[in-house]
């Protein structure tokens, strides 16, 4: 059985729904068009494309837009409740306006906290980073409330290390027409990603090679840091929207959906700006079509936990936080 078999398998598309007899309410590929139009517009809302045209960092006061946003899909969620049609789309809603809710408003609240200020401004570098990143579990434990009612189990968010060793299937922006294992595949994109990260750091963020002794006393900082980030992440960016689309969109329209959400949140992040999306938006799917291939974050967290301790270092040798 090959991945996209096994994949599509368990992870089904919408079942076709019909409004009154002789009236076939979906698409040919199956889905629902309304659905489609609200899972993508609610992606393009809650994303950070709002405050892309009058925010600095896109954390920090001003709240209202993050706060709005999150308000507006709130109430969508709840207007969802009431239609049998549009009730598959409630954890996605939800999902979403955590997300900005989450981190726009609370980390950032929280951090600006008076007993958190104090404590961090007694720390060094490293575990004032990881400090900033703990505070964006905070909407990870909200997320978790979009799961009262819902029968999913841990395969179903992903939640296991996976079949690491499952095919890789071709795509028409990969390099290969046949399947290879996902260990052949991962250990290439270690590579492919590291260095084009790498690259595209060193000319932004312009280290201070002079500072190159301090990368081993912060070894421990960096891995906690990008293990902590890369876990968080890959479960709100990835494993709970994947679960809330799997009876909504097919799986590789899920995969870009969730992609293009986490590549422009990467805006006002590491790396930045329009390339930074580009970048992240393609690490998002290939990290997504691994999760949905192997049945598992294995080869997501593990990649993105490599990415994760190169940028940190780098912030490390260029001293921005």
């Amino acid at each position: 059985m090959t991945g996209v078999i096994s994949a599509e398998a368990s992870f089904p598309i919408a079942k076709l729904r019909v409004r009154r007899p002789g009236i076939v309410m979906s698409r040919p590929d199956g889905v629902d068009p309304l659905r489609r139009w609200i899972a993508w517009g609610a992606m393009l809302t809650g994303s950070v494309v709002p405050m892309m045209f009058g925010h600095p960092t896109g954390h920090g006061p001003p709240y209202s837009v993050p706060a709005t946003q999150a308000l507006v899909l709130a109430v969508a969620a709840i207007v969802a409740s009431r239609s049998r049609r549009l009730s598959p789309l409630i954890g996605f809603l939800f999902t979403v306006a955590i997300l900005r809710l989450g981190w726009s408003v609370i980390a950032p609240m929280l951090g600006e906290w008076g007993p958190v200020q104090s404590f961090v401004a007694e720390i060094s570098w490293g575990p004032k980073i990881f400090m900033s990143r703990l505070l964006n579990v905070a909407s990870a434990l909200l997320m978790l409330t979009t799961f009262i009612g819902r029968n999913f189990s841990t395969d179903d968010l992903f939640l296991r290390v996976g079949q690491l060793d499952a095919p890789a299937q071709p795509e028409a922006i990969l390099w290969f027409r046949k399947p290879i294992p996902w260990t052949r595949f991962g250990p290439q994109l270690l590579v492919i990603f590291g260095l084009g990260l790498t690259a595209f750091l060193f000319v932004n963020l312009r280290p201070n090679l002079g500072e190159l002794s301090r990368l081993r006393q912060l070894l421990p900082w960096a891995l906690a840091t990008a293990a902590l980030n890369a876990a968080n992440e890959e479960f709100q960016f990835r494993c709970v929207p994947l679960a809330h689309l799997r009876n909504v969109l097919p799986v590789r329209e899920a995969l870009w959906l969730t992609a293009i959400f986490f590549g422009s949140a990467h805006y006002f992040g590491q790396p930045s700006g329009p390339i930074g999306i580009i970048m992240a938006t393609i690490a998002g799917w290939i990290w997504a079509k691994s999760m949905v291939e192997t049945r598992g974050a294995g080869w997501a967290f593990g990649i993105h936990m490599v990415q994760d301790v190169v940028i940190f270092y780098f912030l490390a040798l260029s001293m921005k936080n």
